[in-house]
């Protein structure tokens, strides 16, 4: 099938290719079940790198738009009248200061040290050392820097390198699904659009509600095969499992053939204290850790990994190679090369002293204007509480006023009605942005008060996507 794919240039590469493909989707050009081209095809006609095209077609296998069939290709899944589309988070245009959460420092990657860690570990040598679980090399640099920054218990040969956190999942699900578990608890709110690998490998998913000491595990039961949790900083709420609740969902799991999946969502980035233990501790033969460098580094990186029970390590291994084909190697062993040298994790304490003085600043703030933010000290987010009186446009999940771009919470949730509350990203902008950003999100909170007037966008009108 001959497709005209074009990009937007003021996308991101990767998301560029991710938005044609779903634009060429909705208008018909490729209906369901259609082929797509190949990897290299699609490069070549695009002018991106390979390396682009696969992680872009993995985020969307992840999300359900695209599906593998073994020796066929990559095929469209659904329709586009199927299709709920997972994202609005797209704006017309960059918002002047964008809010939006999940996102580092824009900036701040370390762009000089990066391509010294490319060019040295570029190597014929090192590349031999790989197979479908990913680099040796990155995996020991990984199994020893978890043990001692998160306290994994985990070794090199339990390690499996893959391309982000949703990838991960995916992955997980078809091999829970092949071992006959058949349904997951998966917290709510949570990860926007979470659920749906899950789903796609055959698994139901319940929620699990979120309060004040993190996720309610009580309502975890013989009944269910796995959970997935984020126990050092619950997204988006921000807090933390209570220590009680942690021992019983490691005691629910170790009481069968149970996992608890571990996201452990920018466990680095604690700012009162050293950052809490992995729950993988207390559970190793139950506890699946997931970590990506998506809030030290970058997310277009799509580097992740999993630390793995022994029973899991082959089957997600063999998972990895059928369903995606592994994760590129070059980026792999540059960030090896980057945690050998002490780069990363220095990275992660600049990183970590500057949203700290940043969630100092956003609070003050915050408290000056009369509004409280729940959550610990930790994180790329804060969740400012609103009024609960209807807001049509807060319901939408993305608001974009005046020079502002932010989340609500009703994205992130799977119940119809969520509390009225705004996710604030406070990473994102640079550092020059950082005081006017928070100015303005002061402003739109004061004018947006019950009986106030809206902020209104560059046009003169509430604009929201």
């Amino acid at each position: 099938m001959d497709v005209v794919f074009g990009l937007d240039p003021s996308l991101p590469k990767g998301r560029a290719v991710e938005h044609a493909i779903r634009e060429s989707i909705a208008r018909g050009s490729l209906p369901q079940g259609a082929r797509l081209p190949s990897t290299r095809e699609l490069a070549a006609e695009l002018g991106v790198a390979r390396n682009t095209v696969v992680a872009a077609l993995d985020s969307l296998i992840a999300e359900g738009v695209l599906e593998t069939r073994p020796r066929a290709g990559t095929f469209v899944a659904r329709a586009a009248a199927q299709h709920r589309e997972i994202s609005r988070a797209v704006c017309e245009a960059d918002p002047e200061f964008d809010l939006r959460p999940g996102r580092p420092e824009h900036g701040s990657f370390p762009t000089a040290r990066w391509l010294a860690a490319l060019r040295r570990a570029a190597s014929p040598a090192a590349a031999i050392r790989a197979d479908a679980a990913g680099s040796l090399e990155l995996r020991r640099q990984l199994a020893a820097y978890l043990a001692r920054a998160r306290g994994v218990e985990t070794g090199a040969d339990r390690i499996v390198i893959s391309a982000g956190f949703r990838t991960a999942c995916l992955l997980l699900g078809a091999v829970f699904a092949e071992r006959g578990l058949s349904n997951i608890a998966v917290e709510d709110p949570s990860l926007l659009g979470i659920d749906r690998p899950w789903t796609i490998a055959g698994l139901t998913v319940s929620d699990i509600p979120v309060d004040a000491d993190g996720a309610d595990v009580s309502r975890l039961d013989a009944g269910t095969d796995a959970a997935l949790l984020t126990p050092s900083h619950q997204f988006p709420l921000g807090g933390a499992l209570h220590p009680g609740r942690r021992q019983q969902a490691c005691a629910w799991a170790s009481g069968g053939e149970r996992y608890i999946v571990e996201d452990d969502y920018d466990g680095e980035f604690r700012f009162d204290r050293r950052p809490i233990a992995a729950l993988q501790r207390s559970a190793p033969e139950h506890v699946i850790y997931a970590g990506t460098v998506s809030k030290a580094l970058d997310p277009t990186l799509r580097l992740g990994w999993l630390a793995l029970p022994a029973e899991l390590v082959h089957p997600v291994t063999e998972a990895s190679s059928t369903l995606t084909g592994g994760v590129p190697l070059l980026n792999q062993l540059a960030l090896a090369e980057f945690i050998r040298t002490g780069d990363y994790e220095r990275h992660i304490r600049r990183q970590r002293r500057e949203y700290a003085r940043r969630r100092d600043l956003l609070q003050r703030a915050l408290r000056e204007a009369g509004y409280e933010a729940p959550g610990i000290p930790a994180g790329l987010h804060t969740v400012i509480p609103l009024p609960d009186e209807p807001r049509p446009e807060h319901a939408e999940g993305l608001v974009v006023a005046g020079p502002l771009a932010m989340h609500t919470l009703a994205r992130y949730s799977r119940r119809e009605h969520a509390s009225s509350a705004l996710v604030v990203g406070f990473a994102t902008p640079t550092r020059a942005q950082f005081k006017p950003a928070i100015e303005s999100l002061i402003a739109y909170l004061t004018r947006t008060r019950p009986g106030g007037k809206d902020l209104p966008d560059r046009n003169g009108a509430r604009r929201f996507s």
